[in-house]
Parts: structure tokens; C-alpha cells; sequence
């Protein structure tokens, strides 16, 4: 009975997860990028991307290294993508195919805010309004074995390596599954053991678009971008 029971509610939560969750439009962003985004585009991305990062290093260059990988992004997807256009709204920084995404961009294991602010009157706020749109620049193992102490109910294997590349995320998921906290900078932390969680789910749903390693030795010159 009890296992008659038990196959019951899960195939209520599949019902749910169907009707409620984003996973039809993410399908779709997928579709869009892997259809529009050539091997040779996705080898000049991650090339120019390594390069900026190889030249913003040392201590203090990372938020600058983020901000100009950031602006390369921008620029890249309006250049490439017909469908891509800007929408700073909200938690979201860019639409795809009409449907607003959250970009966050990474460089192996790490910690991401949903965003980089303390602001009280935000409090009550939803969190996780859009689904996310995460570029790991890194290939990485992000733990030999499980964290010390690991947070979250759901079982998963924490020594697998998160690859580079584009990784598509489910809002309500995280809605359900991931706790954010707090630091000096923002009240909106994920911690990097709720962001493998993410990591892994977008794989594991297919949701996700490899980026190959930098095969390029590329000189970045901000001197160089600027043109009339």
C-alpha cells in the first residue's frame, strides 16, 4: 500500500513540475542557442573570455575581469543572436526568444548573488523570479569528496567535475531547493553547494551547452574595442 502511495505523489510532483515549472522555455532557449551558435562561435567566445580573465587577475581584478566579461557577453549574443535583446527588469538582464533570463557568469567553483546589494527594503521581495542563465568558464572538481556540511536534502554526488559552458536554470526549482544567505555585500547569496545542485540539474534535464577550453592565446586591449 504504502509503496502504491508513494508512486502516487510522485506522479502528482511530475504533473506539477510540468504545468508549473520553466522547463518548456528553457527547452526552447536551448534550442535557440544550439542552433545559432556555431562550434567556432562558442571556441571565439570562451577564447575571448579566457583572454580578459588572463588580463584582470591579481588582487581586485576579478570585478573588473567580470564586468568587461560581461559587456563582452552583451555584445556577442546582439552580434549572433537576432533573438537576444537586453531587459534589465527585475532579476533579469537579457531576453532570449522573448523570455527573460538572469545571466551569471562563473569560473569554476564559486558563489553567485541573485544580486550585489543590502537593501532592507527589498526584504520581502520574490526571490528567483526569472530562470537563470549561468556561463562557467571553468572546468573544475569542486570537491574531492562532499562538503563538510552539506546543506541541502537532496542526495547527490558532490565529486563529479562541473564542465564549462552554458548551463539553463529552472526558477521554480531554485524557489524550492536552494537557501539563500547573507554576506558584507548582498542578501541574496547561493553558496556554491546549492549552485552545484543547479549545475547538476541543468545537465541532467539536458539543459545545458558545452564551452570548449581556450585554444587561442589572445591579447585583450580595451584600447582596441572602441571604434566611430
Amino acid at each position: 500500500m504504502s509503496d502504491n502511495i508513494e508512486e502516487s505523489n510522485m506522479i502528482k510532483i511530475q504533473r506539477w513540475w510540468r504545468s508549473h515549472s520553466s522547463i518548456k522555455n528553457l527547452n526552447i532557449v536551448k534550442n535557440y542557442l544550439t542552433n545559432n551558435l556555431a562550434t567556432a562561435d562558442l571556441q571565439d567566445l570562451s577564447n575571448k573570455c579566457h583572454s580578459i580573465s588572463k588580463t584582470c587577475s591579481g588582487d581586485g581584478a576579478g570585478l573588473s575581469g567580470g564586468t568587461l566579461i560581461d559587456m563582452l557577453l552583451c555584445s556577442y549574443f546582439q552580434n549572433k543572436l537576432p533573438e537576444y535583446k537586453e531587459h534589465h527588469v527585475g532579476e533579469s538582464d537579457m531576453k532570449i526568444c522573448d523570455i527573460p533570463l538572469s545571466q551569471k557568469k562563473i569560473n569554476g567553483k564559486s558563489t553567485v548573488a541573485l544580486d550585489w546589494s543590502k537593501n532592507e527594503k527589498d526584504g520581502d521581495r520574490e526571490h528567483f523570479s526569472e530562470n537563470l542563465f549561468i556561463i562557467n568558464l571553468k572546468s573544475e572538481q569542486w570537491w574531492k569528496n562532499k562538503p563538510i556540511e552539506s546543506k541541502s536534502k537532496i542526495k547527490v554526488k558532490y565529486n563529479d567535475v562541473i564542465p564549462s559552458g552554458i548551463f539553463l536554470v529552472d526558477k521554480q526549482f531554485c524557489k524550492y531547493y536552494v537557501k539563500l544567505t547573507k554576506n558584507n555585500k548582498t542578501d541574496t547569496l547561493i553558496e556554491s553547494q546549492y549552485l552545484y545542485l543547479m549545475l547538476k540539474r541543468s545537465m541532467t534535464l539536458k539543459l545545458y551547452i558545452a564551452l570548449p577550453s581556450s585554444n587561442k592565446d589572445l591579447t585583450f586591449n580595451i584600447l582596441n574595442a572602441f571604434s566611430e
